[in-house]
């Protein structure tokens, strides 16, 4: 049975999904279990509720789709494999037939295992108490879960806090938690706690690991939990696709005059607007206020890890058009980070064009070391057997660096957005048991498709597509996780007979428990209720994904056109419709989530949409200023007006650093003209 054409014009808008229909075959079932890491949906939605729109870098379609639960049966044994597979027809309106083109969807639900189920847990948090606790009081966040969680740790299971944030201090020592009195003196240390200071990620994990050792057993799991709210960067500096990165440097103002970052290399290289990357990796995140977009502006200079060459870097800001009506200065604020350390300048430009082009300071790279560090103390820990899992609380954490910890450290990562995520990690036994369980088996999957058939795309899991085979492995499989994968496919209009697709997966883990489960799907059966509605789903889900990325594509555009914030909205509309209708047809409580990330998007686009539309009255140029589009402005044009004060370099141990003040550069009477 195929379906007719008019089912599937929901993918229609994009070729990765063209034709997603599948029939089911039975549920198979062997042994062992797994569970989901990272949750992208929840970060979206997170961001979306704080008015951001996620990048389209920040979208990972494999993760997002292999960690998508969507709702497969319980299983009675370890592990459930649940195969859906469906086929389109053939457009008759094709000059060539392009032959039958179908998806593939295999299902991974692992069976959940229960908080009592669990060996003996030693377990050591480890909680940023850092000033940055305070944004919307997410130290109260993990307060408020501690009670439930406290109360359902058994008389065998042991537990320690320690807290960081200049340095890092053992709040409750490691404790079987056998008596009620224990579990009350352990809550009292945690209402006493409170922010201050500046974060000290690798003291608080180097405390946390010493803390496993009183209680260090090899049957047990011996986990430290971190539970961190970043770095000292607000939600005004968070960029999506954030790293800690080797350097990062941060410029903003409050103002919709056009100010530009410029950083001179140790090679020479200059990166700034109109040369947003250099040779090394380092690049411009956006170019802001070109034409007086916004009053809260932000541009950002960014070397991801182990890329920045060392040497001298040089910063400079230039007031390249002034857009306000009134020639009024423009402070600013220059936030750097080197490696570990934490660098803050404050200045003041007035007047506009090439002669307001100033160095602020200059600083020396000697490498990002700190990082290194504690990669190489989580990975030693780990061959110890203990395993690390990081939370990341809020929206402007390190989320690359808490993943980053967690998978060296054989754990979990999880970005949790506000209170009720927090209470539901720490305190569901589902989300617990995921997140503290010890992986212990790998799956390898291995798909022979007949000869002739075309692989077109592989998504879910990283598949790697070699003739007419998928090879990909899972890894580091927990109690209650779900995977799904993706193969779409062509059958050439010439193939006849039965066409096949041989499905065998190995499950890798101890030789008593090592398993394997074969099957043969006949890629023409036909499709059942059950399939059209799981497949219903899957698409919209898909579609949802794609569109995101699409979204952030159009609205971080470098040209900052009101047309491609327009696309951004009428894309979003498009979508929120399309997941409407998915949800009617499904009559059931699904894509709640993907409907509340898009309407916000929807409202957010909507407002920068009306805002880019008003009219702005620049400041009157003159006509010799004018320079055509597309001249380099380099930094030799002409010598700073004003130097900054000297550099003052301030670890990022020792707390809230002082502020250079940067002195005002001197107000000029020709500005350069708005012409780039």
């Amino acid at each position: 049975m195929t379906l007719p054409p008019g089912f599937l014009s929901f993918f229609s808008r994009r070729s990765l999904l063209t034709g997603l229909l599948f029939c089911c075959l039975p549920i198979a079932l062997f042994a062992e279990g797994f569970a989901e890491g990272v949750s992208p949906q929840a970060r979206s939605r997170y961001l979306s509720n704080n008015g951001i729109i996620v990048a389209p870098g920040d979208i990972d379609a494999d993760s997002y789709l292999t960690s998508y639960n969507f709702g497969y049966p319980e299983p009675e044994t370890p592990v459930g494999i649940n195969i859906f597979n469906g086929i389109t027809r053939p457009d008759p309106r094709r000059a060539v037939p392009g032959g039958t083109e179908g998806f593939l969807q295999i299902g991974i639900q692992a069976k959940s295992q229960d908080f009592g189920e669990l060996p003996p847990l030693n377990l050591v948090l480890v909680v940023d108490t850092s000033s940055e606790m305070n944004d919307d009081n997410k130290l109260s966040w993990f307060k408020a879960s501690m009670g439930t969680f406290i109360q359902k740790i058994r008389n065998v299971d042991a537990v320690s806090l320690v807290i960081f944030s200049n340095t890092a201090q053992v709040v409750f020592q490691p404790t079987l938690m056998d008596t009620q009195k224990k579990r009350g003196l352990f809550l009292a240390a945690v209402n006493n706690l409170y922010p201050q200071g500046k974060a000290n990620i690798e003291a608080g994990i180097t405390l946390g690991y010493e803390q496993i050792i009183p209680y260090f057993r090899s049957n047990a799991i011996n986990q430290v939990l971190l539970f961190s709210s970043g770095d000292a960067n607000s939600a005004r500096l968070f960029t999506p696709n954030f790293s800690p990165g080797d350097i990062r440097i941060s410029l903003t103002w409050n103002n919709r005059n056009d100010l530009d970052l410029h950083v001179v290399c140790p090679s020479g290289e200059e990166i700034n607007f109109n040369n947003p990357r250099d040779s090394f990796g380092g690049y411009l995140d956006v170019d802001r206020n070109l034409y007086g977009e916004t009053t809260r502006p932000s541009e950002t200079v960014f070397w991801p890890d182990n890329t920045a060459p060392r040497g001298t870097y040089r910063v400079l800001v230039q007031n390249y058009v002034s857009n306000e009506a009134e020639p009024v200065p423009t402070p600013f604020q220059i936030e750097i980070k080197n490696g570990n350390k934490y660098l803050y300048f404050n200045g003041s430009v007035r007047g506009a064009g090439r002669v307001s082009l100033t160095e602020i300071c200059s600083f020396e790279y000697a490498g990002n070391d700190v990082f290194d560090r504690l990669y190489q103390l989580v990975e030693f820990r780990k061959q110890q057997g203990i395993s690390l899992s990081t939370l990341g609380l809020g929206s402007n954490f390190d989320a690359e660096l808490l993943q980053t910890l967690a998978e060296r450290g054989q754990g979990l990562s999880r970005s949790l957005g506000n209170q009720s995520m927090v209470a539901n990690v720490m305190n569901s036994d589902r989300e617990f048991v995921q997140l503290a369980a010890v992986p212990t088996k790998t799956l390898n999957i291995d798909l022979d498709f007949s000869q002739g058939i075309e692989l077109l795309e592989v998504v879910g899991y990283r598949g790697r597509i070699a003739g007419t085979r998928v090879t990909c492995s899972i890894e580091n499989l927990r109690p209650g996780d779900y995977k799904t994968l993706f193969v779409r496919y062509r059958i050439p209009p010439h193939n006849r007979g039965l066409q096949l697709a041989s499905f065998r997966i190995t499950s890798q883990g101890s030789p008593e428990t090592s398993d394997s489960f074969e099957r043969r799907i006949v890629l023409t059966d036909p499709v059942n209720d059950y399939a059209v509605g799981m497949l219903r789903h899957s698409g919209a889900v898909v579609d949802f994904t794609l569109a995101l990325r699409e979204i952030g594509a159009y609205y971080y555009n470098p040209e900052h056109r009101v047309s491609q914030l327009e696309m951004a909205l009428r894309l979003s509309q498009e979508t929120k419709l399309s997941l409407e209708s998915a949800k009617r047809d499904l009559q059931k409580p699904v894509l709640n989530q993907e409907l509340s990330v898009i309407t916000k998007y929807v409202e957010i686009l909507t407002g920068r949409v009306a805002e880019n539309r008003r009219p702005y009255v620049p400041a009157p140029q003159p006509l010799n200023e004018a320079r055509p589009v597309g001249a380099a402005r380099l930094i030799t044009e002409t010598p700073p007006v004003n130097r900054a004060l000297p550099l003052i370099e301030v670890p990022s141990v020792s707390g809230v650093p002082p502020v250079s003040e940067v002195p005002p550069v001197i107000e000029t009477r020709s500005p350069a003209a708005n012409n780039r």
